[in-house]
């Protein structure tokens, strides 16, 4: 069954170009999350030994303030952890019926996937769900130095030539609310799996 609020979202604010959060929108990485924080530790302790002190690791803006200050080396070992943890903790999807079903039919859309996931996460979940032929093309953390809310990934995606007003953010978090701001564009909440 289609996602009836969605319709009716666009229905009243028509676009042309939607772009998709994975992981809580589409379908939920079936992931224990509980060892991340301490993998990932191990990768920025590499770089200051004392950032405990001013990372919160539920803090995207956090991320990116450390890849600013450390660079595109910490860029290549902080996704080669979160490619590792994602590969070896991932048991599978819980999908959202709706907006699965949504993608499948709205073939009136040029649809995207931007997701702060690695690619081979984003692909297999896809995959396995039956819609990987229906993205135009995906945007994920392998793709991008900065994580949402950084709009960098956005760029990827936009073309100048289509007025910003044509784009809709699907996503379920406050990084994807606050990197649609970020990128001048509308936002629409999937609260499926997780009110917020």
């Amino acid at each position: 069954m289609y996602n009836m609020q969605l319709v009716k979202y666009l229905s009243k604010h028509p676009k042309k170009y939607l772009i998709f959060d994975f992981d809580e929108t589409i379908a939920e990485i079936q992931i224990d999350w509980s060892q991340y924080r301490t993998q990932m530790a191990k990768v920025f302790a590499q770089f200051d030994p004392n950032f405990h002190q001013r990372i919160d690791f539920h803090s995207h803006d956090d991320f990116n303030e450390f890849v600013i200050e450390y660079g595109e080396e910490a860029v290549v070992l902080i996704k080669k952890a979160n490619q590792k943890y994602e590969r070896e903790m991932s048991s599978g999807f819980k999908p959202n019926p709706e907006i699965i079903e949504f993608i499948k039919q709205a073939d009136e859309y040029s649809k995207f996937i931007y997701s702060s996931n690695s690619r081979a996460s984003v692909e297999k979940g896809l995959k396995e769900l039956g819609i990987s032929d229906d993205f135009k093309s995906l945007v994920t953390r392998d793709d991008v130095s900065y994580i949402k809310p950084d709009p960098e990934g956005f760029l990827l995606i936009y073309d100048p030539n289509t007025p910003k007003e044509d784009y809709l953010m699907i996503g379920n978090s406050h990084s994807d609310k606050d990197m649609a701001k970020a990128a001048g564009i509308d936002f629409y909440l999937v609260e499926y799996f997780r009110p917020i």
